[in-house]
């Protein structure tokens, strides 16, 4: 659901804890920055280090964690459906945070696709490109959807609307439903 509907990324969803929902708006905000010290990050944190004369290893586990790219940082609803409403609502009964590392979500995404019968190889980044085209086959404008999913070109958003058709369709039947 994290990946497939809300279109996070393994990173941030191995990074998701509690103080990111705000109950009020439904909404989970990916902050720009997050004190962090997983694994990950402390390893990131003692390579970034050793790369940098005037950098601790402490500082650099400071400067941790945070998304992809600054655009990354973001606000997304999770009150699209009331079975993504469940879903987050028990992650946040059960955990404060996820309890888990990316290879772990790598390995759970993988046996899911197991279970499912699903050819080809699945993995965390192809579900992210279902929530995209999920979004577009919903009819989700090309800015919004790329608000979402903090793509920097638009064209890859325009990727996913045309090969939902959906904008195409809508358009067509707007033209002959006057």
């Amino acid at each position: 659901m994290a990946t497939g509907r809300l279109g996070l990324r393994a990173r941030e969803i191995s990074h998701l804890n509690t103080t990111w929902f705000d109950w009020d708006r439904k909404l989970i905000q990916i902050p720009q920055h997050e004190p962090c010290s997983c694994g990950y990050c402390r390893r990131q944190a003692a390579q970034e280090a050793s790369h940098c004369d005037d950098l601790t290893e402490a500082e650099a586990v400071g400067a941790r964690w945070h998304p992809k790219t600054v655009s990354s940082a973001r606000a997304i609803p999770f009150d699209l459906s009331l079975r993504l409403e469940l879903c987050i609502e028990r992650f946040v009964n059960r955990y404060d945070s996820f309890p888990h590392s990316r290879s772990t979500i790598n390995r759970r995404v993988k046996e899911a696709a197991e279970c499912a019968d699903l050819r080809g190889r699945v993995y965390p980044h192809c579900l992210r490109a279902t929530a995209a085209s999920y979004h577009a086959y919903q009819g989700v404008a090309p800015v919004p959807l790329q608000a979402l999913m903090r793509w920097s070109d638009l064209a890859t958003t325009q990727k996913y609307i045309r090969i939902s058709g959906t904008a195409t369709a809508d358009a067509l039947r707007q033209a002959h439903h006057r």
